[in-house]
Protein backbone atom coordinates (compact mmCIF):
# COMPACT_ATOMS: atom_id res chain seq x y z
CA UNK A 1 0.00 0.00 0.00
CA UNK A 2 0.96 3.71 -0.76
CA UNK A 3 3.08 5.91 2.31
CA UNK A 4 0.20 7.93 4.20
CA UNK A 5 1.41 11.26 4.57
CA UNK A 6 -0.47 12.27 7.91
CA UNK A 7 1.08 15.34 8.88
CA UNK A 8 0.83 16.84 4.89
CA UNK A 9 -3.55 15.62 5.13
CA UNK A 10 -3.49 17.22 8.85
CA UNK A 11 -2.04 20.60 7.13
CA UNK A 12 -3.86 21.10 4.46
CA UNK A 13 -6.87 18.87 4.25
CA UNK A 14 -7.90 18.39 8.01
CA UNK A 15 -11.53 19.20 6.70
CA UNK A 16 -12.53 16.38 5.13
CA UNK A 17 -13.36 12.97 6.66
CA UNK A 18 -11.01 9.65 5.86
CA UNK A 19 -12.59 7.37 3.43
CA UNK A 20 -12.52 3.41 4.55
CA UNK A 21 -10.03 1.05 2.72
CA UNK A 22 -9.86 -2.82 3.51
CA UNK A 23 -6.51 -4.28 2.76
CA UNK A 24 -7.45 -7.89 0.61
CA UNK A 25 -3.89 -8.94 -0.52
CA UNK A 26 -0.73 -7.78 0.50
CA UNK A 27 2.62 -10.00 -0.15
CA UNK A 28 5.99 -9.93 -1.56
CA UNK A 29 4.72 -8.95 -5.25
CA UNK A 30 1.14 -7.13 -5.20
CA UNK A 31 -1.12 -4.93 -2.49
CA UNK A 32 -4.91 -5.17 -3.88
CA UNK A 33 -6.42 -2.40 -1.77
CA UNK A 34 -10.83 -1.73 -1.97
CA UNK A 35 -11.75 1.65 -1.11
CA UNK A 36 -15.18 3.12 -0.67
CA UNK A 37 -15.07 6.88 -0.62
CA UNK A 38 -18.38 8.30 0.39
CA UNK A 39 -19.20 11.80 -0.89
CA UNK A 40 -16.91 14.59 0.94
CA UNK A 41 -14.47 11.82 2.01
CA UNK A 42 -10.96 11.76 0.71
CA UNK A 43 -8.34 9.08 0.94
CA UNK A 44 -5.40 11.17 2.94
CA UNK A 45 -2.47 12.47 1.03
CA UNK A 46 0.04 9.55 0.27
CA UNK A 47 2.48 8.90 -2.35
CA UNK A 48 2.90 5.88 -4.39
CA UNK A 49 6.26 3.93 -4.45
CA UNK A 50 5.04 1.25 -7.19
CA UNK A 51 3.26 1.24 -10.19
CA UNK A 52 -0.53 0.53 -9.81
CA UNK A 53 -4.03 0.00 -11.45
CA UNK A 54 -6.85 1.43 -10.58
CA UNK A 55 -10.49 -0.15 -11.68
CA UNK A 56 -13.38 1.11 -11.27
CA UNK A 57 -16.32 -0.19 -9.76
CA UNK A 58 -18.76 2.07 -9.34
CA UNK A 59 -20.10 5.67 -11.11
CA UNK A 60 -19.07 8.74 -9.44
CA UNK A 61 -16.60 11.47 -9.56
CA UNK A 62 -12.88 12.14 -7.89
CA UNK A 63 -10.95 14.60 -7.88
CA UNK A 64 -7.46 14.23 -7.89
CA UNK A 65 -4.46 17.09 -6.15
CA UNK A 66 -1.28 16.46 -6.94
CA UNK A 67 1.81 17.63 -4.83
CA UNK A 68 3.02 20.04 -7.67
CA UNK A 69 -0.45 21.60 -7.38
CA UNK A 70 -2.48 20.55 -10.53
CA UNK A 71 -5.65 19.11 -10.03
CA UNK A 72 -7.56 16.30 -12.53
CA UNK A 73 -10.92 14.95 -12.30
CA UNK A 74 -12.05 11.83 -12.80
CA UNK A 75 -15.88 10.42 -13.93
CA UNK A 76 -15.77 6.87 -12.73
CA UNK A 77 -17.17 4.57 -15.21
CA UNK A 78 -17.90 0.64 -13.54
CA UNK A 79 -15.54 -1.59 -15.15
CA UNK A 80 -12.64 1.24 -16.44
CA UNK A 81 -8.96 0.62 -15.40
CA UNK A 82 -6.65 3.19 -15.39
CA UNK A 83 -2.38 2.32 -15.13
CA UNK A 84 -0.48 5.22 -13.05
CA UNK A 85 3.62 4.95 -13.11
CA UNK A 86 5.16 5.80 -9.76
CA UNK A 87 6.58 8.08 -7.89
CA UNK A 88 2.84 10.04 -7.08
CA UNK A 89 1.75 11.63 -4.68
CA UNK A 90 -1.94 12.95 -4.59
CA UNK A 91 -4.95 12.97 -2.70
CA UNK A 92 -8.45 11.75 -4.13
CA UNK A 93 -11.56 13.48 -3.17
CA UNK A 94 -15.00 12.21 -3.59
CA UNK A 95 -16.64 15.47 -5.31
CA UNK A 96 -19.68 13.65 -6.72
CA UNK A 97 -22.73 12.64 -4.65
CA UNK A 98 -22.79 8.76 -4.63
CA UNK A 99 -20.29 6.36 -3.03
CA UNK A 100 -17.34 5.54 -4.79
CA UNK A 101 -15.87 2.11 -4.81
CA UNK A 102 -12.37 0.99 -6.41
CA UNK A 103 -9.77 -1.52 -6.06
CA UNK A 104 -6.35 -0.54 -6.31
CA UNK A 105 -3.39 -3.19 -7.40
CA UNK A 106 -0.13 -2.25 -6.57
CA UNK A 107 2.53 -3.87 -8.46
CA UNK A 108 5.83 -3.94 -5.86
CA UNK A 109 8.91 -4.60 -7.92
Amino acid sequence: MSTKLNEKTTSEAADRPIAANQTLLDNDKTCITLFTIKPGEQTGWHRHEFDYVAVQQSAGRLRLDYADGSVREIDYTPGVALAVSAPVEHNAINVGDVDIIALEIEYKN
